[in-house]
Order: C-alpha cells, then sequence, then structure tokens
C-alpha cells in the first residue's frame, strides 16, 4: 500500500509540486527551487513570505496568531498567509505574489582597484616530448619530467635545489591521451612543483582564474586573466542561501541541524557558482578545464559553509572560527568545476564573525601601508570596522546589515528594479520626489533609499532626535491599525500636494491636535518600527567606530580618512551617514567609497603570490575587538540610537 501524494498547484509560475507527505509550507516551496523569501529563516517574524490560499475560499485556510499578528485585516480575509507557518497536508493551489520571491538584485560586482601587480603562482610551459618506441619505452610521466627539467633547468638561480615534481592524480587519467593527439607537444602547468593541467599544443600566453567574494547576498564573481591581470568578464548572482534565512546566524543554525543541512547549504552555494563561471567562460569562449585557479573571500560563515566545515562553534559563545589559516585545497574536494588539478585558495579569517573578505578589504585599499589614522567601513550584511593608527591594525564586527538590505523593514527589498533608492522630502509640503531602480513602479524601498529617507524625515521635522514621529508635523496618516506612517509615494498626496497647511491651520483655529489622514493601504510607506530598525543598524555602526577609537586613545578629530567599502556602501549618499549620526560629523572630503573591495583583494591574492603572501602576513597582525565585553559598549549603543539636533544636519 502506497502513501498518498499531496499535490501543491503553484501560480502564476506554473510549477507543481508533489509531496510524499505533509510538510511546512516554506521548507516545501525552498525545495522545489523556488526563490521566496525568508529574511527570517522560517521563524515567523519577518513576514516576508507572504503567499495566498487559492482553495477553501482563501479566508478559511488556517490562520496562526502569528499571521493574525503580522498579517492585515484585508489580506486575511483575501486569503494571504505565511508561508512558513503554513502546513502543506493536501491537495491545494497557492499564488505567490511578486513582491515575495527574491528579486535579481543590483550587485556592484568589484571597486576601485589600486596596487595590482601580476606574479603568477604557477608557471606555464610549452614541451616537446620525443614519442616512446620499441627501443625507447620510457613512461610518459618520465617523459614529461625529463622535458620539463630540460626546460626550466636554464631559468633556475644558481645554487637552487633541484624539486621532486608531482603529477595531480586526475592529469594522470587524462595524459596519455592528450600526449598521443598533439603529436607530443603540450603545455604543462606547474603550481608549487605539481603538474595540475597538460594542455593540447601551445597554450603559455593562455591562463585563466576566477576571484570570488562570497557574500552573504551576493556573490560577485570575476574571471581573470593570470598573466595580464586584466579581468576579462564579471558578473553578479544572488546567494541562493538566502533561502534558508537572509542573516548569517539563521544560516549557521539550519547548518548546525546536521550533516544533511550543511551538505544542502554547501552545494546550493557552489551549484550557482559553478553555473556562473560556466556561463562567463562560454561567453568569452574559455574552455571551463582550463581555469587553474580559484580564489574566494567571505566572512567566517560563508567562508566555512563553503569548505562544507562545522559551524556549530561559530553560534555558540564564544563564537570561535575553526580555522583561522589559509588554505589550497583541491577544487574538486569542495565541488568547484575548474581543471580537476587546480585549486581553491582561501585567505585567512581574523575571527568568528571577522572573515577573509574584511582582510581583502584592508589589502585593496592599502589601508595597512598609510602613514596615519585610517578607518575603513566595509557595509554589508554585517559591518566590519577597521582602524589603522600607528600602533597597528584592529577590527570589529557589528551586525547592522539586514535593516540597510531591506530586512525587518515593512515595504524593504534589496536593490532590484521598482526599488526606491533616492528619497528627498519637501519640507514646506510634505510630498517626496523618489527614484527607483530602472525608473519602475515604485514596489518597495531598498538601503540607501531607507537611509536617504530617514535622514529626510528628521531634516523636515518629521521625526525627532529620538526618532518618533512628531504629528504635529502635518507630514503623517495612520493605517488601519492607527499607526503612524510616512508615505513615500508621491502620487500617495493628493494632487501631489499635502494638505500640510490646511490640516495645521483647521487644527489650530479648533484648538485640536492635528487630525491625520488615512493611508493609502498598500503604498510604499515607511513606520515607526522601520525607523527603529534603522537607529539600531546605524548604532551598531557608530558603537563600532566609537569603541575603537577609544581603545586605541584617539577622538574621531584624529582621523585622517574614511574608506567606505562594500557594495551597499558604494550607494548610499555620505552626507545622510553624516545626517543620521551613523558617522560623527566630519567633513565630507574625507569619506572616500571605494565599492566591492572584498572582490578587488581577491582578485589581487588570484594574481599575485607576493600578494598573498602579504595579505597573510596582514592577517597574523590583525587585531580583533570583541565589542560586546567591553565596558563601555552598552553606553555608546543606548547613546547612539540618538539621531543628530537640527544645528547638526548638512
Amino acid at each position: 500500500m502506497t502513501s498518498k501524494k499531496f499535490t501543491i498547484e503553484v501560480e502564476p509560475i506554473g510549477k507543481r509540486i508533489v509531496l510524499d507527505s505533509g510538510q511546512n509550507g516554506l521548507k516545501a516551496i525552498i525545495d522545489s527551487g523556488i526563490g521566496i523569501k525568508s529574511v527570517c529563516g522560517g521563524k515567523g517574524t519577518c513576514g516576508k513570505c507572504r503567499i495566498v490560499i487559492l482553495e477553501d475560499g482563501g479566508a478559511n485556510a488556517k490562520l496562526t496568531a502569528t499571521e493574525e499578528k503580522i498579517l492585515s485585516r484585508e489580506e486575511i480575509v483575501h486569503g494571504v498567509r505565511l508561508a512558513c507557518e503554513q502546513f502543506f497536508d493536501k491537495d491545494m493551489v497557492i499564488y505567490i505574489p511578486a513582491s515575495s520571491l527574491t528579486e535579481e538584485q543590483k550587485l556592484q560586482v568589484t571597486g576601485e582597484e589600486t596596487g595590482m601587480r601580476v606574479d603568477p603562482v604557477f608557471s606555464k610551459h610549452f614541451l616537446k616530448i620525443k614519442p616512446p618506441s620499441l627501443s625507447d619505452m620510457q613512461a610518459d610521466f618520465a617523459r614529461i619530467k625529463d622535458a620539463l627539467e630540460e626546460k626550466i633547468a636554464p631559468e633556475k638561480k644558481s645554487g637552487q635545489k633541484d624539486t621532486q615534481i608531482s603529477l595531480d592524480y586526475s592529469v594522470l587519467k587524462y595524459m596519455p591521451e592528450v600526449l598521443r593527439s598533439s603529436s607530443w607537444q603540450v603545455t604543462v602547468t606547474l603550481r608549487d612543483n605539481e603538474i595540475v593541467l597538460i594542455e593540447a599544443g601551445d597554450t603559455t600566453q593562455k591562463a585563466y582564474g576566477i576571484a570570488i567574494d562570497l557574500g552573504t547576498t551576493k556573490i560577485a564573481i570575476l574571471l581573470v586573466d593570470l598573466l595580464s591581470g586584466k579581468t576579462v568578464a564579471k558578473k553578479g548572482v544572488m546567494n541562493p542561501q538566502i533561502s534558508f534565512g537572509e542573516d548569517v546566524m539563521s544560516r549557521i543554525n539550519f547548518a548546525m541541524q546536521g550533516e544533511a543541512e550543511t551538505k544542502k547549504i554547501q552545494t546550493v552555494v557552489v551549484e550557482q557558482i559553478n553555473k556562473t563561471v560556466a556561463e562567463l567562460a562560454a561567453e568569452n569562449n574559455i574552455l571551463v578545464g582550463s581555469i587553474i585557479e580559484m580564489t574566494v573571500v567571505g566572512n567566517t560563515a560563508m567562508h566555512h559553509i563553503f569548505l562544507g566545515l562545522p559551524v556549530r562553534q561559530l553560534g555558540l559563545s564564544p563564537f570561535v572560527a575553526l580555522s583561522d589559516t589559509p588554505h589550497s585545497i583541491k577544487a574538486r574536494e569542495v565541488g568547484i568545476n575548474i581543471t580537476p588539478g587546480g585549486y581553491v585558495y582561501m585567505l585567512p579569517v581574523i575571527a568568528g564573525f571577522i572573515g577573509s573578505d574584511h582582510m581583502a578589504m584592508i589589502l585593496s585599499t592599502g589601508v595597512d601601508d598609510m602613514e596615519g589614522n585610517f578607518l575603513g567601513v566595509d557595509i554589508g550584511t554585517n559591518t566590519e570596522i577597521v582602524l589603522k593608527t600607528r600602533k597597528g591594525l584592529q577590527s570589529v564586527s557589528t551586525a547592522s546589515g539586514p535593516a540597510f538590505e531591506g530586512a525587518h523593514i515593512k515595504y524593504g527589498m534589496r536593490a532590484a528594479p521598482g526599488a526606491i533608492e533616492r528619497v528627498v522630502i519637501d519640507s514646506d509640503t510634505c510630498v517626496p520626489k523618489i527614484q527607483t531602480i530602472n525608473d519602475k513602479r515604485p514596489v518597495g524601498i531598498c538601503g540607501s533609499g531607507i537611509l536617504d529617507a530617514v535622514a529626510e524625515l528628521l531634516k523636515a521635522g518629521i521625526i525627532n532626535e529620538r526618532g518618533r514621529f512628531m504629528p504635529d508635523s502635518g507630514c503623517l496618516c495612520r493605517d488601519e491599525k492607527g499607526k503612524l506612517q510616512y508615505m513615500l509615494e508621491p502620487d500617495a498626496f493628493e494632487n501631489n500636494t499635502c494638505k500640510k497647511n490646511e490640516i495645521m491651520a483647521q487644527a489650530e483655529k479648533n484648538g485640536q491636535d492635528v487630525e491625520l489622514l488615512t493611508c493609502i493601504e498598500g503604498r510604499v510607506s515607511i513606520n515607526q518600527t522601520d525607523i527603529v530598525e534603522i537607529q539600531l543598524a546605524k548604532s551598531a555602526i557608530r558603537t563600532g567606530i566609537n569603541v575603537l577609537l577609544e581603545s586605541a586613545g584617539l577622538d574621531f578629530k584624529d582621523i585622517d580618512r574614511i574608506i567606505i567599502a562594500g557594495a551597499f556602501g558604494s550607494y548610499i549618499d555620505p552626507k545622510n551617514v553624516v545626517n543620521i549620526g551613523m558617522f560623527p560629523a566630519v567633513s565630507l572630503k574625507r569619506i572616500v567609497q571605494v565599492g566591492n573591495a572584498a572582490a578587488v583583494g581577491a582578485k589581487m591574492v588570484l594574481v599575485s603570490s607576493v600578494l598573498r603572501k602579504k595579505a597573510e602576513d596582514i592577517s597574523s597582525r590583525a587585531k580583533y575587538l570583541e565589542l560586546t565585553v567591553h565596558p563601555t559598549f552598552a553606553d555608546h549603543f543606548a547613546k547612539s540610537t540618538l539621531f543628530p539636533g537640527p544645528g547638526d544636519i548638512i
């Protein structure tokens, strides 16, 4: 007797999910390969995984206490539910709205390149080998070694000892065919005296590698000419691990469940990398099998998960890394598809929450070589901050990114088409001017837009220094639950003009409080909870800066330059960073934005063995400061939640 299977019809995608037994709705959707938002990793707190139940009249579908708290009455009546709160145990039809599907994000793949030098970790040698015969039955590998020794002997420095040449096992398997099909004229690639690739003919002028910044939200992948150091092509893709949670701790918690979960979350990212590498290679007429080397940088959790390492120790106090040494691992060991004998090189991580991407940022910006006091701030899902003084390097990590990337914001989204990315508010009329990505109709707001909006609300007096809405401003409305909101869509204001003066005049005439208009349901807006999320995020960064300075005995005025790195850091307005108090008041001339510095650093250690050693040296000298145990952490954090006063806004 076979158990009954359940079929879930998914619209408008037109996909059918077949289940052997009842299953959590979010898990069933993710397992089917559909990209659905899940900021909280299925904990039922973010409200992003909205679906519509089309069976049973929709409104009669099971409703949990969590859904009743998060969803509006109108949504509930129309059958909207949270996938993570639903249990699929019968045939049904669901609809996943576009707002619940993961978007294609506007991604910054790379940044400014300085100090790039080419010093390959490999060498290529074209060999003309004497073929075997009945009178000369020397083994194939022996012939290659003899020809190679003859080729490189003149290149050896005086007094340099001979080294034993080894051969990768995968190369050994395909070597006979290549030798004979190419009439014994081949190009051999050596890496640390190991033959990792044999190609037919003379390919000494062609050598390619891949540099990757494995971010929590996005993956930046660069196809690089290893002989010239030039980027041949690049792509930015979403990290598919988002389905397991948008923040690092959610993914660590998932991987901690067992070996199967660790393998699953590792496999999805390796498959995405392989797919993108194959696309880049095909588009540039390059064989994937000829790609020699790959470098990968990322935060400590991404580093460990990519390598398939245990992460339990990262999720439990004191949150230590499993390994803080550099790794050169055969690509095939982690499932990466480049030349079978090729390697993946991983820069060392510094601590549990300071990864190799931070090290790559320090290397690419040249902070370590600068004279004076410098701050490097890499803003992402986690924000890492380094302070360079004459005493050396000290770094902290702050949990700030999720809010800036749209997480926990009601209408928050990543930087995708239709996301509001710029906001300016007319303080006289309350009406906002907005810019959306690709000039599409606004469907949400991304990080740079959220930061702009809060800064403009503060500047216009719509919120105060504590971040509280000011009803008397006349610029607000109330939602169906009576909560205050500010509408971010200009046409939400009648005829594009606000009734601010009319409302305030009427209230003054009647001696009453300002009676606010009712918000238009479904229009993009910002509410009090959203502002609190930004306060917490910006406070985390400001606290990190303050504690670093305090630890070094410096004042902010002693800082010569602030370097903002990271994809999000590329799009924010430095003026508004200062206006919301994320940075202390400082001349904007002292702030420099450098783009995705981690990807640049990954490329630098890909093309240069010297820079690889330099990065490893920096890592050994960099010191980590744990914020939460610092005696003044709580005091700094509380004070940093406040916004600057009117006189401090530029």
